[in-house]
């Protein structure tokens, strides 16, 4: 076989295998990760409701990994948490960062993808497929952004002179085919997006010179679900080098004019 041939082949085998796990039914039961009705391992919560940690045991009570989980508190004030998993007895490790509210079910889905456990007992080959998954060491890179943050100087510009009182609004200009931020008669920056897709918008902040200064994140499922209240997203205010957390009560549109509002009275904008 040729080597391009077999390269095919392998790349098909390997998406054939992802598909398959991704259509595995993976739920707790208790402890216990059960694939399409068939116990495939324990995951023994402990820690406390702050911070839980995780023990990955064979069927029959034998440890096979342990977790610790990790808080990590930039200068921006953002917040991320991930986990640091090693396993026993070999003492590999992996680093794996908490993406929803269900670290548990994230992990355990995971754990199962990648095969880390066969016949109820320890895989090496998947816990070697596991450690490559997720090689990424997120407590290097976390401590390099931190350290890029609080070196970071805070960004000096003016902005518009104007007469401040009343509400901000944005108008879809037809001719530049631009979203033009509008205070009284006077145009006082631009609102262009940066992202749109599977549930986040967000969008960039310019002043009319062009000037990049705040980016404004809505997690958009949450703002348009039915009856949502309460809505908090996130500016990045460059000024500061800050995120700022606000809510709003509605919608996409409700968020988005609260956060514009908020940079004109800040004088961020």
């Amino acid at each position: 076989m040729q080597p391009r041939a077999a390269s095919w082949c392998l790349f098909i085998l390997l998406a054939l295998g992802t598909l398959a796990a991704q259509a595995q039914q993976v739920a707790l039961k208790g402890d216990m990760i059960v694939v399409d009705k068939k116990p495939f391992g324990k995951l023994v919560k402990g820690g406390s409701m702050l911070m839980r940690d995780y023990t990955l045991q064979s069927v029959d009570g034998k440890d096979v990994m342990k977790t610790k989980g990790n808080i990590v508190a930039l200068p921006s004030n953002e917040t991320f948490v991930f986990y640091v998993l090693t396993f026993q007895p070999g003492g590999e490790t992996a680093e794996m960062s908490k993406t929803g509210l269900n670290f548990q079910q994230q992990l355990a889905e995971a754990l199962v993808q990648n095969e880390v456990m066969r016949d109820g007992q320890p895989n090496p080959e998947g816990i070697q497929r596991f450690v490559a998954a997720y090689s990424e060491k997120l407590s290097a890179k976390y401590a390099a952004e931190s350290e890029k943050q609080a070196n970071a100087k805070p960004l000096e510009y003016s902005t518009v002179q104007r007469q401040r009182g009343g509400q901000v609004a944005t108008v879809f200009n037809k001719r530049t085919q631009r979203t033009e931020i509008v205070q009284g008669n006077q145009v006082i920056g631009y609102l262009s997006p940066l992202e749109n897709d599977k549930g986040r918008v967000k969008w960039d902040v310019r002043l009319p010179d062009g000037m990049s200064v705040a980016e404004m994140n809505i997690e958009a499922w949450m703002a348009d679900a039915p009856g949502a209240r309460d809505i908090s997203y996130k500016i990045l205010v460059k000024k500061n080098n800050q995120f700022h957390t606000r809510s709003a009560v509605g919608g996409v549109s409700v968020a988005l004019q609260d956060g514009l509002q908020y940079l004109v009275s800040g004088g961020y904008l």
